[in-house]
């Protein structure tokens, strides 16, 4: 046991020594920085070798092999620690920044040709001349690849088997030259590439883009490792004019003069009559225009005004040129949306009552059309001109289902805004209950109605009998009407006819009655003293039991207080 113990240890330490010497030798005494080697042509470096100090770790790792209390086979340890060692090399070279170089002088040139309509026909048969000068001037292990461009890219197979141009030609289809495209041209190229080639690209194009971003791809192409060269056209170009933007400032308001700006494309110098039209009319400060173009961009300002808010369409023609191929381009139009004064539909069922409402909104700036609801709009299309509806204080007898339907859409489909303004007749209980307006409205309708009840409830009890003729009748209705015209309109008074149930009276009626019950006409008076107290107690917080009796009655016993 004690010498397989000391042969463990003395593999242990040749390991270690093994492991510091290789490092010392390849790494830390190393002339280079670096520790390189070649395989199959191809050089792979380790920028920082340096980090291959973890396989100072591997004793370690036999160590805890030979010092484990696992019950495994030797078999399986031995796979552990190699897999183990296996993946602090596989870290070690991660961290070390491994890297490969390869040297190639292998050339693949992919030839970008314009053959838009801004090309003119004597410069295609040029562009074929220079592919093919790079097809015989190429190395054996060179590649050559052709690209023909207008507003789309095409590839082009050489003829020949690859050792001769063919012909350029424009791109068959209508509206296909009408365009240019340069970014996208340069987008196929990437994938003609093989690997292992040096890439180089050449553009024959007149720069004049109409879609893409030229600018942009040649910087990404420089990302790719892409070298773009550019061969522009020599013959001269075409006569063309073109008017290629119109450019209206982002807010236009009703009233206030503004600048239009065209950009104006001109191939050559020459001169051209500019329209501009407003609509179906042209232009009311400057409507007509005499240009003299001058080769490339051209900035033309027109001024204007709008008078009405609303959708307002520009379009500029251009005319009486001297020299232009493509009568297509020379018209551009677009529309711009002038905002005008928030409008708002005001509804009210008394017009006279809306105008205070109507003169505050008004005052800020709000355009307000108020109707009655019977001249509310027929029709969504009607109604979505506004911008805010109100209905003030209407009943939902005069607001009909129609109508809130629409009110319902324009809120829902439109996203118009909507105000219910309550009131007197807009309130009425139970009116827009279980309605339309109620179920697209954060309220409820359904308003409870609230039995008030009385302060006071005044019972008046007159004799009639033959004792009270004359002057102590008087007396009697004299002072029946005396008590009446303390009461408050809310209180109530009983009074009868017979000896039947007594009828219950407010207390305006009685006074009416009392001052017209003069000459022995009708007079509410029962004709019974006994009032029952249950007719009081439910009726009014105070009751109170009032006569004119005769007999010398000069108090009533038994009656609730």
């Amino acid at each position: 046991m004690r010498a397989r113990r000391w042969l463990w240890g003395l593999l242990l330490a040749l390991v270690g020594a093994a492991v510091v010497f290789l490092l010392r030798r390849y790494v830390w005494l190393a002339p280079t920085p670096t520790l390189s080697w070649t395989y199959h042509g191809v050089v792979y470096e380790l920028l920082s070798p340096r980090t291959l100090g973890v396989a100072l770790l591997l004793p370690v790792l036999l160590y805890a092999l030979g010092r484990s209390l696992a019950d495994l086979p030797w078999p399986q340890r031995v796979m552990s620690l190699l897999l183990r060692f296996a993946f602090l090399v596989l870290l070690a070279v991660a961290l070390g920044r491994l890297a490969r170089t390869s040297t190639t002088s292998k050339v693949c040139t992919v030839y970008v040709v314009d053959v838009s309509d801004s090309i003119s026909a004597e410069a295609l048969p040029d562009a074929q001349a220079a592919v093919q000068l790079a097809l015989d001037g190429k190395p054996a292990d060179d590649q050559v690849k052709l690209i023909t461009f207008a507003r789309r890219p095409r590839t082009v197979d050489l003829a020949g088997d690859g050792k001769q141009a063919p012909a350029i030609t424009r791109h068959e289809g209508a509206g296909l030259n009408a365009g240019s495209n340069v970014q996208a041209a340069l987008q196929l190229a990437y994938g003609l590439f093989p690997p292992g080639y040096l890439k180089r690209v050449v553009l024959i194009s007149d720069g004049l883009q109409t879609d893409g971003d030229a600018m942009a791809e040649a910087g990404r192409a420089r990302q790719f490792g892409v070298r773009v060269s550019t061969v522009t056209p020599r013959r001269p170009v075409p006569g063309e004019v073109a008017v290629r933007e119109l450019k209206l400032p982002a807010r236009v308001k009703v009233g206030e003069a503004f600048e239009i700006h065209a950009d104006v494309y001109a191939s050559r110098a020459t001169t051209a009559r500019a329209r501009l039209f407003q609509g179906e009319a042209l232009n009311g400060l400057e409507g007509v225009r005499k240009l003299d173009l001058k080769a490339g961009t051209n900035d033309v300002v027109f001024k204007s005004i709008v008078r009405v808010a609303g959708e307002v369409t520009y379009a500029l023609e251009l005319d009486e040129l001297t020299d232009d191929k493509f009568k297509e381009n020379n018209r551009i139009a677009t529309t711009v949306d002038v905002p005008g004064k928030p409008t708002i539909l005001l509804v009210d069922s008394t017009p006279a009552q809306a105008s205070y409402l109507a003169s505050a909104l008004t005052a800020q700036q709000y355009d307000v059309d108020t109707r009655p609801p019977s001249a509310f709009p027929g029709s969504l299309k009607e109604l979505e001109r506004y911008d805010f509806v109100i209905l003030s204080d209407t009943p939902a007898e005069r607001f009909g289902l129609d109508a809130q339907g629409l009110v319902e859409a324009y809120v829902r489909d439109l996203g118009g805004g909507f105000l219910f303004a309550g009131g007197e007749n807009g309130y009425s209980l139970g009116g827009w209950a279980n309605s339309t307006l109620e179920r697209i409205l954060p309220v409820r309708m359904d308003g409870k109605k609230e039995n008030e009840t009385p302060s006071v409830a005044l019972a008046l009890v007159i004799d009639r009998s033959g004792s009270m003729t004359g002057q102590p009748m008087e007396m009697a209705k004299a002072a029946a009407k005396a008590a009446a015209d303390v009461l408050q309109p809310s209180d109530l008074v009983e009074g009868g006819e017979d000896l039947g149930a007594a009828a219950r009276l407010d207390a305006g009626d009685v006074v009416g009655d009392l001052a017209l019950a003069l000459g022995g006409r009708h007079l509410h008076v029962p004709r019974r003293l006994r009032v029952e107290g249950d007719d009081l107690d439910e009726v009014g917080r105070l009751e109170h039991v009032g006569g004119g009796l005769g007999g010398g009655l000069g108090h009533l016993h038994g009656l609730p207080g």
